[in-house]
């Protein structure tokens, strides 16, 4: 099992980090600051790329967390809150920057999953927006997290 789901996941999650270098490779400065999202707080390209990497970075230790048997996120908890500081958190970081964050942040996510045994990844824990879901459904997450947020990287930026 392990071996089957950790080929898929690095084939999946490849796929999807190789879109959206791609399309981040070919922007121009005033690309990386297209609005994305205008609720509340303005989100841009560079913003949508530090999500996802917080994102998974957060899901990533999440893992941990299930494989510990302790809890993923506090009974309190709020999404909207934690995604409405990211525009404060990431203010003044560079694309490049993020860049080698989301390289780094993936390194580190297929490094725990090679170290995931056959039970593992039928262990549950709770997502903030899924609810209780398994370790391989953390993955699913990711990609179609990263997926999701390429095509509205795409439109913002009219490719």
């Amino acid at each position: 099992m392990s071996a089957e789901r950790r080929s898929y996941w690095n084939r999946k999650l490849g796929e999807s980090r190789e879109a959206l270098f791609d399309l981040l490779n070919g922007l121009s400065p005033e690309q990386w600051r297209a609005t994305v999202f205008a609720e509340g707080d303005t989100w841009t390209v560079a913003t949508v790329l530090a999500h996802l990497v917080e994102s998974e970075r957060g899901m990533s230790i999440h893992v941990h967390k299930i494989r510990k048997g302790e809890a993923t996120i506090p009974d309190d908890f709020d999404l909207e809150r934690w995604n409405a500081g990211l525009t404060r958190r990431i203010r003044d970081v560079a694309p490049e920057e993020l860049m080698a964050k989301a390289v780094a942040t993936r390194a580190k996510t297929l490094e725990v999953m090679e170290s995931l045994e056959d039970s593992e990844w039928k262990l549950t824990g709770r997502h903030p927006s899924r609810g209780e879901v398994t370790v391989d459904q953390y993955y699913e997450t990711i990609y179609v997290h990263e997926v999701g947020h390429l095509e509205d990287i795409r439109a913002a930026v009219g490719v």
